[in-house]
């Protein structure tokens, strides 16, 4: 068996983690308030309690916008925090999980991102993010981070995806925006996961983009969700969805307009593809229906 730490445990992803349910794996879950980024000492006495091989991190600040104001706590939550995690648990030869972000890029690409390609962050939240995936690998050969993108997924209590967003904007008859000049690729955190535990099992240490197969507009990836939503019974006839700019929504910080992760290196090492995230996308629907 063997023994997996999940920070964050009450989140998204590690909820797509205990959907898994690896018979190979002992997973334990840990809240953000009872396992701190924040509180080195308590994090030491904890892991030395538990004992993991691995520690799964999904922890992190994410209210991207609030991140320019709340400086201070976003970056002892995404840059301090799992720098002192990784070197705990490098100290006691335990593995870390950790994810980073398609933010690290500015988008002047204008092409699928590879991991060799060279960050350049445009707001706090990802300066941040990119100061924590840099002291993880840091810290030890041995840890992974996995960059990834627009996730989603389903929660039995936690609706804060996008799809969520969309979902409750049609429901309560509001007006639908969305940006053409934001690209990426939405992640369905069912399949993050997976590929988590197959890294994990394998002992895989770097850096990896891990995404699903296909790059998307906001405006795109909305009016495929209302498709989906429609025919998956939640919603009556999609509306029609108005392409707006991001400079229309007026936004505190700067975003990259382009920021697709390739995953080529990824499917390469676990030798399959790692799918289209419409599949996942018609799973949390599914699910959703079912409430």
């Amino acid at each position: 068996m063997l023994k997996i730490l999940v920070t964050g445990g009450d989140g998204l992803l590690a909820y797509a983690l205990r959907k898994l349910q690896p018979a190979d794996c002992d997973l334990i879950f840990l809240s953000h308030s009872d396992f701190d980024l924040t509180a080195p000492a308590r994090m030491q006495v904890q892991l030395d309690a538990i004992g993991p091989q691995v520690v799964i991190n999904t922890a992190a600040y994410n209210l991207v916008e609030r991140c320019e104001q709340e400086r201070e706590l976003s970056w002892a939550v995404n840059a301090i925090g799992p720098e002192s995690l990784a070197k705990t648990c490098a100290e006691r030869d335990i593995r870390l999980v950790h994810y980073g972000t398609d933010y690290v890029f500015d988008g002047a690409k204008k092409a699928p991102y590879a991991e060799t390609d060279a960050p350049n962050p445009l707001n706090h939240y990802a300066a941040g993010k990119l100061a924590g995936e840099k002291a993880v690998l840091q810290a030890s050969a041995k840890h992974l981070v996995l960059r990834t993108s627009w996730v989603f997924g389903l929660h039995p209590t936690q609706t804060k995806s996008y799809v969520h967003t969309v979902l409750r904007t049609v429901c309560g008859g509001k007006d639908l925006k969305a940006t053409t000049d934001q690209i990426s690729v939405p992640t369905f955190a069912g399949d993050l996961a997976q590929w988590t535990i197959e890294l994990a099992r394998r002992n895989a240490g770097g850096l990896f983009h891990a995404v699903n197969d296909e790059g998307a507009s906001r405006y795109d990836w909305t009016k495929i969700i209302l498709v989906e939503a429609e025919q998956a019974g939640l919603i009556g006839k999609a509306p029609t969805v108005e392409p707006a700019t991001t400079a229309f929504f007026k936004s505190p910080m700067r975003r990259p307009d382009y920021s697709v992760l390739s995953n080529q290196k990824l499917a390469t090492f676990l030798g399959h593809t790692l799918g289209s995230w419409r599949n996942g996308l018609r799973k949390m629907l599914a699910y959703e229906a079912r409430r």
